[in-house]
């Protein structure tokens, strides 16, 4: 009876490759981080375009209620409150999933500089949604941008218990209604719709993080890499759909809410001109969005696709070809494959939402 022994590494691609070695948590170099510029230059950009060039004092003229305005507005306000209810739900979930992700596979620099760039991110993104600095040309609020006058004149004949006398937000409240409660649970939502983004945003920035302690002058060594590089382009498109499905279901609460005043108007003039500014106004959120998710997926892809291509050659060096056969990393040969289809349905999936709730009235959420 003879006793197996492990094969001993081969110099060619004819035999198993050889067992990898135990590497440790991966470790983000602080420039990669830098990619956390370009989305908030994107947020930025878009901002301040609205505010230049948009109408933030827009008055919609000749506001007249219909009849049944009350059953509308309440209509309106459950389609609303659901609509916010899957996007915390959304939003809970990715942040938690950042969150392990960060903790289980990086090491305490690398988790510190990431924290760092978060925080960034999420001062920049509250200052346009709740900080609303003076340094900005006006407010960038969609009701400012589609007339304030008729949100607060529609949305404010909603009756909300806890504006009541003796309810929760009766000083607060101060007589506005349902208008008090979709601001109060925006600005409150505005805090994690900040936080998710900025998790998003740094996990796919944090795919291009290396495995510390791994002597890459040794085959079994290559072998590890291949699996680093592997998990990498993995995690790159886990966080594509997740910021697809983010951004998605954001804009389903963006429309269940600028929608919302509309129907309430009597004038049927009046509200197929007003939902036609809500479809332009969706449509450029919806193009910023996918620029947003453009902004730093690219860039991580291409860097991905260099070091892999990297690779190759290295694996080539010491004869094992076979380790980067399985790395394509973004290539635009592979734009007519499934995988790529996904990725760019994703990337695209907040233009889609807005064509879809602007033009075809299929959403439970309008």
């Amino acid at each position: 009876m003879t006793q197996e022994s492990a094969p001993p590494p081969l110099q060619d691609d004819s035999g198993p490759l050889p067992r990898p070695v135990t590497a440790g948590k991966l470790q983000i170099a602080p420039r990669y981080l830098l990619i956390l510029l370009l989305p908030v230059a994107v947020l930025t950009a878009s901002e301040y375009l609205l505010g230049t060039f948009g109408d933030t004092s827009l008055l919609v003229q000749g506001v007249e209620l219909a009849p049944m305005a009350p059953l509308i507005e309440l209509d309106g306000r459950y389609k609303f409150l659901a609509a916010l209810f899957l996007f915390v739900a959304v939003t809970i979930t990715l942040i938690a999933m950042f969150s392990f992700e960060l903790y289980a596979r990086h090491t305490k620099k690398s988790i510190c500089w990431t924290l760092v760039g978060i925080v960034g991110v999420i001062l920049v993104s509250l200052s346009f949604s709740t900080f609303e600095p003076d340094w900005m040309p006006a407010s960038f609020e969609s009701q400012s941008l589609l007339g304030e006058n008729l949100f607060r004149t529609a949305l404010g004949i909603g009756n909300l218990p806890g504006c009541a006398p003796g309810g929760t937000f009766e000083v607060a409240c101060d007589g506005m209604g349902a208008f008090f409660a979709m601001k109060y649970l925006l600005d409150h939502v505005n805090i994690l719709t900040s936080l998710a983004a900025a998790a998003i945003i740094a996990g796919m920035v944090l795919s291009l993080a290396e495995p510390v302690g791994i002597d890459r002058r040794s085959k079994s060594a290559l072998i590890s890499e291949a699996m680093a590089l592997q998990n990498a382009q993995e995690s790159t498109q886990r966080y594509l759909y997740c910021a697809g499905v983010l951004l998605t279901t954001g804009m389903v609460l963006v429309l269940s809410w600028m929608k919302w005043p509309g129907a309430l108007i009597a004038d049927p003039d009046v509200r197929s001109a007003h939902d036609h500014v809500v479809s332009s106004l969706s449509m450029f959120r919806g193009v910023t969005y996918t620029v947003l998710i453009l902004s730093f997926y690219m860039p991580v892809s291409l860097i991905l696709k260099v070091r892999i291509e990297q690779f190759k050659q290295a694996s080539e060096a010491v004869g094992e070809t076979r380790l980067g056969r399985t790395l394509e990393g973004f290539d635009i040969k592979r734009i007519a494959s499934m995988e790529a289809f996904k990725s760019i349905l994703a990337i695209a999936s907040p233009i889609l939402a807005s064509a879809i709730g602007s033009f075809v009235d299929l959403s439970v959420f309008q």
